[in-house]
């Protein structure tokens, strides 16, 4: 019982919140960056969890509650898997920063210009995690932020791939084309076929909103556009799938 009493760390003003859901539990204990204060989990999802993490190397309180009492705490919800975790939001770094920690020859990062639907956003995270995307950009506008539905859906991903957010995405692709990247918009409207598209060893790949797509400023400030054909029958794919494709394309490329 003494390892169930150690002393909580301090957190920030206004930046924790519950995580909920085995796989993103796991993933947040693995980050390193991210700050933890406890974990609430019924005894079978505790039992779960300690065959893959060993509780004892985190400095973490644990409760063991009932489903019903995990329901209440997390205000309804129930796909918890009778396990949740309060953590602070991750702190990003700023754009300079965060693209020094990738390949100088070859790495790619996405863009997501003004994404605002969560579970888009975490399966975007999802699918970078399965074809080793190096990185992700948010935007800071009209764009959703972390919040525990999003790393829920991401499934873990969200402490496993890097992502920053800019406040300015005309300066953000220039420091971007400044550090070797070119610059590539996923539009539907262009004529140019992924499959026709010679990419650059250094790729940034831009993803537009939900309704509207990439927006003409952000359009005008990519190098190439490109699209992913499809049945004449469909207007175009949810983003998160065509990010899927995306990513799975360029995996295959080397």
């Amino acid at each position: 019982m003494s390892k169930r009493r150690k002393k909580l760390p301090k957190k920030r003003q206004n930046s924790d919140y519950w995580i909920y859901g085995h796989h993103a539990v796991v993933g947040a204990l693995s980050n390193k960056n991210r700050h933890k204060y406890e974990i609430n989990f019924t005894p079978e999802a505790e039992r779960k969890l300690r065959k893959e993490v060993t509780l004892d190397n985190y400095s973490i309180h644990t409760k063991i509650k009932t489903r019903e009492e995990i329901d209440s705490l997390l205000k309804g919800v129930s796909n918890h898997q009778g396990i949740c975790i309060r953590v602070d939001k991750i702190q990003t770094q700023d754009l300079k920063e965060f693209i020094k920690q990738f390949n100088d020859k070859n790495s790619i990062i996405v863009l997501l210009d003004q994404l605002e639907d969560p579970q888009n956003v975490g399966a975007i995270f999802r699918s970078a995690l399965a074809f080793n995307i190096d990185g992700i950009i948010l935007t800071d506008n009209n764009s959703v932020t972390e919040n525990p539905f999003l790393v829920k859906t991401a499934s873990g991903a969200i402490d496993k791939v890097p992502f920053t957010k800019i406040k300015n995405i005309s300066s953000c692709i220039k420091t971007l084309k400044e550090n070797g990247y070119w610059i590539y918009g996923l539009d539907m409207n262009t004529n140019n076929n992924l499959h026709e598209i010679n990419f650059s060893e250094k790729i940034v790949i831009i993803l537009g909103s939900e309704g509207r797509g990439m927006r003409n400023i952000t359009s005008s400030l990519c190098d190439e556009n490109v699209k992913i054909q499809i049945n004449n029958e469909l207007e175009s794919l949810n983003v998160s799938n065509a990010a899927a494709v995306m990513f799975y394309y360029l995996s295959q490329l080397n």
